[in-house]
């Protein structure tokens, strides 16, 4: 009895708490949260002749207080530039998909990516090679009190400023660089600097490191958290998406299934300057969806090993890009795909919106996937009659529609 007192109270503080940081009373549900690490390795820094331990994930798990009724976990992975904290309470106090999933039975488990919030980069050998050890720790302690700090210092990127989250995200249809942007209709407020709902997203924006070292690390931690806590459903958003993969590769008897919503891995190339009109990708992925090693059947040692052509050709309308053609493995009849054998033991939703620049290259990476073995249910919003979302829908006003499209796709597809 002692323990649930003290388990509403915590909600109850929790609550409380989001009250005054946000524009609107959330509606969050009632959770039991408990916060731990997975995986890491001790390391010994010699020049401090001291041993720290790096690369373990954070991990936020939320139980339904009332009912757990659903067998499997859902882990859910934040897009690049923000951190898990996408997944509560939305920017306009409203609730998000971690409460959404918890109102349905199920556990939940929020992670960061490497160098974002909670999984911040304290020490990596050959990470930081012009930083002494004795700057290590004042980079790692500034780096957790605001990851916005040190930037010379860490290997980090910044996630996007003001202009990329409005054009981008928030209102892609005040600038109209490619077509579909007009569509834009879910955010809520005016989606620019100032309005308070556009501020208390933006004030979640976070510097990250991407690259090979982050995705074998990303691959490495995320399975260490499976082989913990046991078979888990995937809800992966953006560069988010690259994770889910990766640990679906690195230990796929572990995954149930995966919902992508927008995942942003097209295969060979980076697409997402189409935010800004421009018609040509930019060269990456040397393995497909990873700059890292994934595995292929026929095995592959060489990313050159994997045979390309570019099929279709970018479409306009009204002077505006509207679709992007693709690179994907060639199949002819001496060439065929080669199998993504781990990735294809979990199926994939993969969900598009109607008004984000991911609708015009979304198709890429799906028929990537699909020629490489991968069951994959691709659905584009609008065709279920969800309209107006952007890249950030799970913070729309009509998130909860997309969420009970996908919680009824689980339902169906794990059982």
């Amino acid at each position: 009895m002692f323990v649930r007192f003290l388990a509403l109270l915590s909600v109850f503080v929790a609550l409380s708490l989001s009250l005054s940081a946000s524009p609107k009373q959330s509606s969050e549900a009632f959770y039991q949260r408990n916060v731990f690490y997975a995986g890491g390795e001790y390391t010994f820094v010699p020049s401090s002749n001291s041993t720290i331990l790096i690369n373990q994930i954070y991990v936020e798990q939320l139980t339904p207080l009332y009912r757990k009724t659903r067998k499997y976990p859902v882990i859910f992975f934040h897009g690049g530039g923000v951190s898990g904290t996408q997944w509560l309470n939305k920017p306009d106090g409203n609730r998000g998909w971690a409460s959404y999933m918890l109102s349905k039975g199920y556990e939940v488990y929020i992670v960061d990516q490497w160098s974002v919030g909670g999984f911040s980069i304290p020490y990596n050998p050959g990470v930081l090679p012009h930083v002494s050890a004795s700057s290590v720790l004042a980079i790692y302690f500034s780096l957790r009190r605001s990851s916005k700090t040190n930037l010379d210092a860490a290997p980090l990127i910044l996630g996007g400023g003001v202009e990329l989250a409005t054009v981008a995200f928030t209102a892609p249809e005040l600038y109209d660089y490619y077509y579909q942007a007009r569509y834009h209709t879910q955010w809520p407020g005016n989606g620019t600097r100032g309005d308070p709902v556009f501020d208390s997203f933006f004030a979640t924006f976070l510097p990250l490191s991407l690259g090979p070292l982050a995705q074998n690390i990303s691959r490495k931690s995320t399975c260490a958290l499976l082989h913990q806590i046991g078979p888990s459903i995937f809800v992966s958003h953006s560069y988010g998406g690259q994770g889910a993969f990766l640990a679906t590769d690195g230990c796929p008897e572990l995954v149930k299934a995966h919902v992508a919503f927008e995942a942003d891995q097209t295969p060979f190339g980076n697409y997402d300057a189409g935010t800004f009109g421009a018609t040509t990708p930019a060269p990456s992925r040397a393995w497909g969806i990873a700059d890292v090693p994934i595995a292929y059947d026929p095995p592959v040692t060489d990313p050159n090993q994997l045979a390309r052509v570019a099929i279709g050709q970018n479409q306009f309308i009204e002077g505006k890009i509207s679709n992007f053609s693709c690179v994907l493995q060639a199949d002819t009849a001496t060439q065929k795909p080669r199998r993504l054998v781990n990735i294809a033991k979990a199926p994939v939703l993969f969900l598009t919106t109607q008004a984000s620049v991911h609708v015009l290259y979304d198709h890429c990476q799906v028929s990537y996937l699909r020629q490489s073995g991968v069951s994959v249910t691709f659905t584009l919003l609008e065709k279920i009659g969800i309209l107006g979302n952007g890249h950030f829908g799970m913070l729309e006003k009509n998130s909860d529609d997309i969420a009970r499209y996908f919680e009824g796709w689980i339902r169906k597809n794990v059982q």
